[in-house]
Protein backbone atom coordinates (compact mmCIF):
# COMPACT_ATOMS: atom_id res chain seq x y z
CA UNK A 1 0.00 0.00 0.00
CA UNK A 2 2.93 2.57 0.34
CA UNK A 3 4.04 2.03 -3.19
CA UNK A 4 0.65 2.94 -4.25
CA UNK A 5 0.17 5.54 -2.15
CA UNK A 6 3.56 7.38 -3.21
CA UNK A 7 1.48 7.68 -6.81
CA UNK A 8 -1.16 9.55 -4.51
CA UNK A 9 1.18 12.35 -2.68
CA UNK A 10 1.48 15.74 -4.75
CA UNK A 11 1.00 19.54 -3.53
CA UNK A 12 -2.84 18.80 -2.87
CA UNK A 13 -2.52 15.51 -1.01
CA UNK A 14 1.12 15.48 0.63
CA UNK A 15 0.51 12.71 2.94
CA UNK A 16 -1.28 10.61 -0.06
CA UNK A 17 -4.37 8.88 1.27
CA UNK A 18 -4.52 10.61 4.15
CA UNK A 19 -4.50 14.20 3.92
CA UNK A 20 -7.76 12.78 1.38
CA UNK A 21 -9.16 10.99 4.23
CA UNK A 22 -9.14 14.22 5.88
CA UNK A 23 -9.57 16.40 2.80
CA UNK A 24 -13.12 17.88 4.21
CA UNK A 25 -11.03 19.78 6.69
CA UNK A 26 -9.15 21.80 4.44
CA UNK A 27 -11.85 21.99 1.36
CA UNK A 28 -9.83 20.33 -0.73
CA UNK A 29 -11.04 16.92 -1.55
CA UNK A 30 -12.18 18.21 -5.27
CA UNK A 31 -8.81 19.91 -5.68
CA UNK A 32 -7.20 16.85 -5.16
CA UNK A 33 -9.28 14.59 -7.11
CA UNK A 34 -8.27 16.93 -9.83
CA UNK A 35 -4.85 16.97 -8.92
CA UNK A 36 -4.78 13.25 -9.26
CA UNK A 37 -6.47 12.94 -12.65
CA UNK A 38 -7.96 9.53 -14.01
CA UNK A 39 -4.91 7.61 -12.99
CA UNK A 40 -4.60 8.98 -9.46
CA UNK A 41 -7.55 8.31 -9.09
CA UNK A 42 -7.66 4.67 -10.03
CA UNK A 43 -4.68 4.52 -7.41
CA UNK A 44 -6.74 6.30 -4.72
CA UNK A 45 -9.48 3.29 -5.88
CA UNK A 46 -7.33 0.33 -5.72
CA UNK A 47 -6.09 2.03 -1.92
CA UNK A 48 -9.19 2.67 -0.75
CA UNK A 49 -9.98 -1.21 -2.52
CA UNK A 50 -6.95 -2.88 -0.19
CA UNK A 51 -7.99 -0.64 3.25
CA UNK A 52 -10.88 -2.83 3.24
CA UNK A 53 -8.95 -6.03 3.58
CA UNK A 54 -6.22 -4.33 5.98
CA UNK A 55 -8.25 -2.91 8.27
CA UNK A 56 -10.16 -6.20 9.00
CA UNK A 57 -5.84 -7.43 9.63
CA UNK A 58 -5.61 -4.52 11.75
CA UNK A 59 -8.45 -4.22 14.27
CA UNK A 60 -8.39 -8.05 14.25
CA UNK A 61 -4.73 -8.07 15.44
CA UNK A 62 -5.12 -5.28 17.91
CA UNK A 63 -8.92 -6.81 19.62
CA UNK A 64 -7.02 -10.22 19.63
CA UNK A 65 -3.94 -8.58 21.20
CA UNK A 66 -5.60 -6.69 23.71
CA UNK A 67 -7.63 -10.03 24.64
CA UNK A 68 -4.66 -12.30 24.95
CA UNK A 69 -3.08 -9.39 26.78
CA UNK A 70 -6.24 -8.78 29.00
CA UNK A 71 -5.61 -12.85 30.45
CA UNK A 72 -2.47 -11.85 32.44
CA UNK A 73 -4.01 -8.33 34.28
CA UNK A 74 -5.40 -7.89 37.10
CA UNK A 75 -9.41 -7.97 37.22
CA UNK A 76 -10.03 -4.28 36.84
CA UNK A 77 -7.37 -3.48 34.46
CA UNK A 78 -8.54 -6.92 32.12
CA UNK A 79 -11.64 -5.20 32.56
CA UNK A 80 -10.31 -2.36 31.11
CA UNK A 81 -8.77 -3.83 28.14
CA UNK A 82 -11.54 -5.80 27.23
CA UNK A 83 -13.38 -2.65 27.13
CA UNK A 84 -10.56 -1.07 24.92
CA UNK A 85 -10.54 -4.67 22.79
CA UNK A 86 -14.32 -3.24 21.60
CA UNK A 87 -13.19 -0.04 20.75
CA UNK A 88 -10.96 -2.08 18.32
CA UNK A 89 -13.86 -3.60 16.68
CA UNK A 90 -15.52 0.32 16.76
CA UNK A 91 -12.75 1.41 15.15
CA UNK A 92 -12.98 -0.69 11.79
CA UNK A 93 -16.79 0.49 11.50
CA UNK A 94 -15.28 3.62 12.09
CA UNK A 95 -12.44 2.76 9.10
CA UNK A 96 -15.73 1.18 6.99
CA UNK A 97 -17.76 4.19 6.79
CA UNK A 98 -14.90 6.33 6.08
CA UNK A 99 -13.49 4.18 3.32
CA UNK A 100 -16.61 3.95 1.74
CA UNK A 101 -17.85 7.88 1.75
CA UNK A 102 -13.82 8.57 0.39
CA UNK A 103 -15.36 5.67 -2.28
CA UNK A 104 -18.69 7.88 -3.00
CA UNK A 105 -16.04 11.02 -3.42
CA UNK A 106 -14.30 9.80 -6.45
CA UNK A 107 -17.01 8.33 -7.73
CA UNK A 108 -19.37 10.42 -7.79
CA UNK A 109 -16.56 13.72 -8.04
CA UNK A 110 -18.40 15.99 -5.34
CA UNK A 111 -17.72 16.05 -1.54
CA UNK A 112 -20.52 17.47 -0.23
CA UNK A 113 -22.24 15.26 1.96
CA UNK A 114 -18.95 12.15 1.72
CA UNK A 115 -16.22 14.49 2.84
CA UNK A 116 -17.36 15.54 6.13
CA UNK A 117 -18.20 11.87 6.79
CA UNK A 118 -15.35 10.78 5.86
CA UNK A 119 -12.85 13.44 7.58
CA UNK A 120 -15.21 13.27 11.03
CA UNK A 121 -14.55 9.07 10.44
CA UNK A 122 -10.69 8.95 9.61
CA UNK A 123 -11.12 11.57 13.11
CA UNK A 124 -11.96 9.03 15.15
CA UNK A 125 -10.35 5.96 14.13
CA UNK A 126 -7.58 7.73 14.49
CA UNK A 127 -8.68 8.71 17.69
CA UNK A 128 -9.28 5.39 18.95
CA UNK A 129 -6.75 4.00 16.84
CA UNK A 130 -4.16 5.90 19.37
CA UNK A 131 -5.96 5.25 22.25
CA UNK A 132 -5.58 1.10 21.72
CA UNK A 133 -2.13 1.42 20.90
CA UNK A 134 -1.27 2.99 24.05
CA UNK A 135 -3.11 1.19 26.19
CA UNK A 136 -1.80 -2.05 24.31
CA UNK A 137 1.47 -1.00 25.88
CA UNK A 138 0.86 -0.24 28.94
CA UNK A 139 -1.06 -3.73 28.96
CA UNK A 140 1.88 -5.65 28.17
CA UNK A 141 3.95 -3.44 30.68
CA UNK A 142 1.81 -4.01 33.65
CA UNK A 143 1.57 -7.90 32.47
CA UNK A 144 5.14 -8.10 32.02
CA UNK A 145 5.75 -6.18 35.53
CA UNK A 146 3.26 -8.90 37.28
CA UNK A 147 4.84 -11.94 35.61
CA UNK A 148 8.35 -10.45 37.21
CA UNK A 149 6.47 -9.85 40.35
CA UNK A 150 5.10 -13.53 40.40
Amino acid sequence: MWQIDIGLRNATSPNGIVSFELCAFSASCTATLAAWGAAGQSLAMLSLGLDFLFMLLYCGFIAVSLLLTAEHLSPRLRQATVFVAWLALAMWLADAIETYSLIQIVLRQSDAIYGPLAAGFASLKFSILGICLVWLLIAILCAALKRKAT
